[in-house]
């Protein structure tokens, strides 16, 4: 998979997708952050008055059936599996025979705009529907079986971490994203890899340890108000199922790696797109060091530092909470809570983009094979570039209403659980103002030559 995918490698790109644009913040850059840095503060001050056990019980515990769910699981599996199909049809036709300009190719359209930035945020805003979607698991679910080949429990979720971090430094250095061609390609070797994958190790293995698109929505999905349950579909609070999580049987170091890998690669697909990036990697390039390992190295020691950092926190609230549990199990009891700010960071970088091209897909899916020559686009107003800060910040918020409930259910008394958070509050402050950092950067998208 890998050998064929590098065969499409070019000058490393800034970013992918057709125009995308988060917006920008007509603020001070330090007064943008240090506003960030304030309410961050007053989170946490104000989380920390709330000790009652079971009010914040009723908070996460509480449950609601959503009338008709059963029904709507019933015949939204059948009609998402058509859906999927025939969407990941339309991309491999239209990115064969469609037009080469990626504005204009609905397979470039759909990948990107409807599915990537529309679609994962439908995830962590209303619910994780892409069970029922998934065209690459229905496809290959008539050859699964219960597989040829076992895995070590060592192994865990380390290939879909390896996955996630492999399919973001495509996007990157390659031009998948804006070459129909590539795209289609890229799309077809997924398929063949989750053919086999699926044949040799069975489908469930494969989406739970080696697929990184089914665990990347999974993880989404854990944000949103509306869950799946075997009865139905219930709503629940938002992020109230973050801390439905056994320290006990998360303790696989992975886990808690492919969570930190979810949110390091939101956060390096931005920060390849600032100038402050460019002017590092521009002169590093030029001396010969081949782009496409610049951005690979980027890659691994960004993510080093995501894990090296929130690992450190944990092992720091062991003491600090006086836990008689290993930082490991510490460490995947917490790691749900941060991502909110993952999602938060998603939307405010993909949903202006998402809707300024939503027109364009529309009339481009009328007539794939034959679109406009300038499909149109819609022009947000100045203040959208606060979208993205104001989601970040939310998602702050409730990433630390989330880990001061995890914290009272896992350690006793009333000071303990409070002094536990402290080392997360400082993981979560230099994660959230790294991305309004990020947003408050103008974006480039400039390839080296």
């Amino acid at each position: 998979m890998l050998c064929s995918l590098l065969l499409f490698t070019a000058p490393a790109r800034a970013h992918g997708g057709p125009g995308i644009s988060s917006g920008t913040v007509d603020a001070p850059t330090w007064l943008f952050l240090l506003t960030g840095v304030v309410v961050v503060a007053v989170s946490f001050l104000l989380t920390s008055f709330v000790t009652d056990r079971d009010l914040l019980a009723s908070y996460h515990d509480r449950r609601l059936s959503i009338p008709g769910g059963a029904t709507v699981r019933r015949w939204g599996t059948p009609v998402g599996a058509v859906v999927g199909v025939l969407g990941l049809a339309s991309v491999v036709v239209t990115g064969v025979f469609g037009p080469p300009e990626a504005d204009r190719n609905l397979a470039v359209l759909l990948v990107w705009v409807v599915w990537w930035a529309g679609f994962t945020a439908s995830t962590y805003l209303l619910g994780n529907s892409w069970p029922a979607l998934d065209p690459f698991g229905r496809l290959a679910a008539p050859l699964s079986g219960d597989g040829v080949i076992s895995l070590p429990d060592w192994i865990g979720r380390w290939p879909a971490v390896a996955g996630l971090l492999l399919l973001v430094w495509l996007e990157v250095v390659t031009e998948v994203a804006a070459d129909p061609t590539q795209l289609t390609v890229v799309v077809g070797t997924y398929l063949l890899a989750t053919v086999l994958g699926s044949v040799l190790l069975g489908l469930g293995t494969w989406r739970r340890q080696i697929d990184p698109i089914s665990g990347v929505f999974e993880l989404y999905g854990r944000v949103a108000p509306i869950q799946r349950t075997d009865e139905g579909l219930e709503l629940a609070a938002p992020g109230a199922v973050l801390t439905d999580v056994d320290a006990d049987g998360t303790t696989v170091v992975s886990e808690v790696g492919f969570v930190i890998a979810l949110l390091w690669v939101t956060t390096f697909d931005g920060f390849v797109t600032t100038p402050g990036w460019q002017s590092v990697a521009a002169p590093v390039i030029r001396a010969g060091l081949p782009a496409e390992l610049a951005y690979f190295a980027a890659m691994l020691v960004g993510y080093a530092l995501f894990f090296g950092l929130y690992w450190a926190a944990s092992a720091r609230v062991r003491p600090g909470g006086e836990a008689y549990r290993s930082a490991p199990r510490i460490a995947a009891a917490f790691a749900p809570t941060l991502l909110p700010i993952a999602a938060g960071y998603h939307f405010g970088h993909y949903v202006p983009y998402f809707v300024t091209q939503l027109p364009a897909s529309i009339v481009v899916t009328l007539n794939p094979l034959s679109p406009p020559i300038a499909p149109p686009v819609l022009g947000l107003p100045g203040w959208i570039g606060w979208a993205g800060p104001v989601a970040v910040l939310l998602g702050h918020l409730l990433a630390v209403w989330a880990a001061h409930t995890r914290a009272f259910e896992l350690f006793t008394g009333g000071r303990q659980p409070i002094r536990s958070q402290s080392p997360y509050v400082v993981v979560m402050v230099l994660y959230t103002i790294t991305g309004l950092w990020l947003l408050a950067q103008p974006t480039i998208d400039v390839p080296f030559v």
